[in-house]
């Protein structure tokens, strides 16, 4: 170590280390910037609290408030710290009335449409910012706080904001804190944030409690950019948006999102080794790539933000709905899209022969965006996984090819490596992805982004001092002109489309979906939801790296600035805004939002305009731009039907709104075709033996050393209150959750460390106790999912259009549905089911997975007291015909003891009993656990009062008259 101390004067103290300067000076200059950035994050924390997703527009909203003060101050005298309040009050106010105005109208949609709404806002509302007042984000003429002193540490110049924030910013934090802990309003919004639901039974109006917190974090956001505003020399896009916001949200996240105190202390610190690393001429670059780890450690470290809370319901809100059956068999119909998308590349092919050079540049600087936001549309229209990191990939790809091209002469090689590159980078990000979803994806690759063009970039090995990059040579001809480069470009635009189009349609992308409704569902039906992820990353960053290649080749001179970290971001409202359920949603995306300004010049008005009418499109249009494209689709089919002879009203409708439910029709199991799993050795005993297993969740014991068995062929019954530990047994026999202690054998074979999907390939399946399945899949859809297990979807295969496969799924499911009464359901929508069909559909699914043993979680739950009976019906036909074995949780007693061979009771954890239904029914132990007393107080027997008549009747309620089965 060697360090030097090259001043006695503590104020002139200057010590350096390894290159870097920890002189009195660099600290003070780094706490001042880490308190400006824990002001950043406790905006975004109240927010995040609140309503569950990152306010891009969080610093916007404070340089808005800085443009009132230098308007105010500024251009009308007024006095400063009269306007300090003012302009204060005015970002409050944009605060809540973003939240009041926009927010609200997304619920119930993915909370990625929220933060893609707010980015649009952030664009709209720093345009207005200059708009209102040109000098109101520049540091030259900003107005300083006066009445405050000024003095130098060394050879730093401590103005007056600098003081300001030391003196204001600490009384900020501790006036807020005070309010949210001892003022009601401010316990009111805590405990909003907390529990929205417990909230509103409580009384408080929690929306309104939301509204309140993001004025507050308006209000703070003014108040940090209007005292840093005048300690820098001018102010960027770039160092209003994505760059400060992520020093805001590295506190932000440490803090786990929830924390204030935590989030300002560790500001402080991203503030200390920001300044840190900026004093070594070795490190300066690397500030956005230590922010960008600092970030995913902190969320790989914190699983409950690392793993997002599913969002079927939004999915299903933004999901395009087919066209009806009967419309399939008309040939003008089917063949509609292939039709329309020829003429469409026609004309542009056309389109090169009537534009100028300067006009096809435009064009390409738009297939280059557009093909970026086919990797969006790929990665989070499909997988639902948002990344804000597909410009960078797009960058590596660009710079890889170029260096590649240049060292080979090879322009397809090049652009081979590129797409390669892109795809190995993305994949590299996917695998803490794994573990990080929503928020925490999306924060890590904005960090990515950020990283990639601040620091790998730069890199003289990348772009560090500018590539003339070469033009593309096909058969000897070199693609020089603008208009020959577009040509060229266009047919990368159409090869992506194809490549997208086919992984969409095929059993890779219907597996990717079902992991976006539901995870766990999906690996019980034996989707490999890891590999897919990293495979949907691998395949997302390489058509990213494309795109990257094509922008790259397109230019003069290729630097860093050609792919900045912002440009992530419009690719993400690019995708959104075309439509998130249509492949070529993008690229009218791209045309709104690149397209128009790369045209037309565009003034501050006009692009406040533009950047106004895509949130609009945003907010107001579920589907996009692509939407659009969807009703024109559905007017032109039912013309089509019409003139076809068939009834469009009842085709729309569906013959469902007269059918009974599938439980009330008779289903046909006899000689249900197979392909069953090999037979395992059991040697005579249990096919499925639970030994001893014990979970524990911190110091509640959930399963208490249970141990349980089934033969082949039997049904084994588990009952208790609940509260009983039953479902989680089932999470430790599916393998969704690990054993402390015990092991899980079946068929012979020790399966304990197995994952759920390997136990069910080999035939452990289980159900689900809502039967939710995967709302935004038809029923068809769900039946040909639930075939991976027997015949799983290829990579190669599905991005080449290969449909042999899809064909035989396809045969599988109409067989399923036509035997289990679901013929008239199925082209709906899992989340448009009741629950008893919803049922049938899960059990069909089942089937398809041609199960050896069963695990039933409460398949009663939620049907009608009439469809019991049918229901015990099918699951004994089952067993009769296909010989399965089952072990169900039920609370219907009755129904389970008809169909049980033995039964199982369990509270508190542990098994109390065992034996025949009768031998568990009369067991004292059962009668406690249900009644809660001892049974020959009450001779197991519940009082029920008849208010009407005044008379009270004893009911057992073993005594139910049971089900009548054959």
């Amino acid at each position: 170590m060697n360090a030097l101390l090259t001043t006695a004067t503590f104020a002139e103290a200057r010590i350096t280390w390894g290159g870097f300067d920890f002189g009195v000076d660099r600290l003070v200059l780094g706490l001042f910037a880490g308190l400006t950035y824990g002001l950043l994050a406790i905006g975004l924390v109240l927010v995040y609290r609140s309503s569950r997703f990152v306010n891009f527009a969080h610093g916007s909203i404070g340089v808005f408030g800085a443009s009132m003060l230098g308007l105010l101050a500024g251009d009308w005298g007024l006095p400063y710290w009269g306007s300090f309040l003012v302009a204060m009050a005015v970002a409050a106010a944009l605060g809540g009335a973003i939240e009041w105005i926009v927010i609200r109208r997304l619920a119930g949609r993915p909370t990625m449409i929220g933060m893609i709404a707010t980015l649009g806002l952030s664009q709209f509302i720093l345009i207005f910012a200059l708009i209102i007042n040109t000098d109101g984000v520049t540091g030259f003429t900003f107005p300083r706080p006066p009445g405050l002193p000024e003095f130098s540490i060394g050879s730093t110049q401590i103005s007056t904001p600098h003081v300001a924030m030391v003196v204001l910013g600490p009384l900020l934090l501790l006036g807020l804190a005070w309010f949210l802990r001892h003022h009601r309003v401010g316990v009111a919004i805590r405990a909003a944030a907390d529990d929205n639901d417990a909230a509103l039974l409580d009384g408080i109006p929690a929306k309104r409690m939301a509204t309140l917190a993001w004025a507050i974090a308006g209000g703070v956001a003014a108040f940090s950019a209007i005292l840093v505003t005048p300690t820098t020399a001018g102010q960027s896009m770039d160092t209003l948006g994505p760059d400060m916001l992520l020093k805001g949200l590295a506190g932000a996240v440490i803090a786990r999102m929830s924390s204030i105190p935590i989030a300002v202390v560790a500001s402080l610190g991203v503030g200390v080794l920001e300044q840190l690393l900026l004093s070594n001429p070795d490190t300066r670059n690397v500030v956005p790539l230590a922010l960008g780890i600092i970030i995913v450690v902190a969320l790989l470290t914190q699983p409950a933000l690392g793993r997002a809370a599913r969002e079927r319901v939004g999915w299903q809100r933004i999901a395009m709905p087919p066209l009806p059956q009967e419309y399939q068999s008309l040939w003008a119909v089917r063949w509609f899209p292939r039709v329309m998308g020829s003429v469409l590349l026609a004309g542009s092919v056309g389109l090169a022969y009537a534009i100028s050079n300067s006009t096809a540049s435009a064009l390409v600087n738009v297939i280059g965006f557009a093909l970026v936001g086919l990797s969006v549309g790929l990665l989070t229209g499909v997988s639902g996984q948002l990344s804000l990191g597909q410009f960078a990939y797009a960058g590596i790809g660009a710079a890889v090819s170029v260096h590649t091209v240049s060292s080979t002469g090879n322009f397809v090689l090049g652009v081979g490596a590129g797409i390669l590159a892109a795809a190995l980078s993305s994949a590299l990000v996917g695998i803490p992805a794994m573990r990080l979803q929503g928020l925490a994806l999306a924060v890590s690759t904005l960090a990515l982004a950020l990283a990639t063009s601040g620091w790998l970039l730069r890199l003289d090995s990348f772009l560090g001092f500018g590539v003339q990059p070469a033009k593309p040579t096909i058969f000897g001809y070199e693609v020089d002109l603008a208009v020959d480069y577009y040509l060229f470009a266009l047919l990368m635009l159409a090869l992506a489309m194809w490549f997208v189009n086919n992984l969409r349609r095929s059993g890779f992308g219907r597996a990717l979906q079902a992991i976006r409704d539901n995870e766990d569902a999906a690996r019980a039906f034996t989707v490999r939801s890891r590999m897919r992820k990293l495979q949907i990353f691998a395949l997302s960053g390489a058509v990213a790296g494309l795109g990257g290649a094509v922008i790259g080749h397109s230019q003069t001179q290729l630097t860093v600035n050609s792919f900045p970290a912002n440009a992530s971001i419009d690719v993400v409202a690019i995708a959104v805004v075309g439509g998130l359920a249509l492949t070529g949603g993008p690229v009218l995306g791209a045309l709104l939002i690149v397209g128009i300004p790369s045209l037309w010049s565009l003034d501050l008005y006009g692009q406040a305009t533009l950047a106004i009418g895509w949130l609009l499109v945003v907010v107001l249009m579920k589907d996009g731009l692509g939407g659009m494209i969807n009703k024109c689709r559905d007017w032109w089919a039912d013309g089509v039907a019409r003139r076809a002879g068939i009834d469009v009203e009842l085709a729309r409708l569906g013959a469902v709104n007269e059918a009974v439910s599938p439980l009330a029709c008779e289903l046909r199991l006899e000689g249900l075709s197979t392909r069953a799993p090999s037979e395992l050795e059991v040697d005579g005993g249990p096919v499925l033996a639970v030994n001893g297993v014990t979970r524990r969740f911190g110091g509640l014991v959930a399963v208490d050393n249970v141990s349980l068995d089934a033969k082949q062929g039997e049904i084994v019954g588990i009952i208790g209150p609940n509260g009983a530990g039953k479902t989680t047994l089932f999470e430790l026999v599916a393998g969704f959750t690990a054993p402390n202690e015990g092991q899980i054998v079946y068929g012979g074979q020790d399966v304990t460390q197995s994952t759920p999907e390997q136990r069910a390939k080999v035939g452990l399946v289980r159900s689900f106790q809502d039967a939710a399945l995967f709302p935004t899949l038809s029923v068809h859809e769900t039946l040909m999912l639930a075939q991976e297990r027997v015949d799983p979807s290829g990579l190669w295969a599905a991005s080449l259009g290969g449909r042999v496969a899809e064909r035989r799924k396809a045969e599988m499911a109409d067989e399923l549905l036509e035997r289990m009464a679901l013929t008239p359901f199925a082209r709906m929508s899992i989340g448009e089911l009741s629950t008893g069909t919803r049922r049938v559909v899960e059990l069909a699914c089942l089937l398809a997975l041609e199960p050896r043993v069963l695990l039933l979680d409460e398949p009663s739950a939620g049907i009608a007291q009439s469809e019991s009976e049918p229901l015990g019906e099918l699951l004994l036909g089952i067993r009769r015909e296909l010989g399965t074995t089952m072990v169900i949780i039920e609370h219907d007693l009755p129904l389970l003891s008809h169909l049980c061979d033995r039964m199982i009771a369990m509270n508190l954890g542990r098994v109390i009993a065992a034996g025949t239904p009768d031998e568990v029914r009369e067991h004292p132990e059962v009668v406690r656990s249900y009644l809660g007393t001892d049974e020959n107080a009450i001779t197991r027997s519940a009082v029920r009062t008849t208010a009407a008549a005044g008379l009270t009747t004893v009911i057992d309620p073993f005594d139910i008259p049971p089900p009548k089965f054959p």
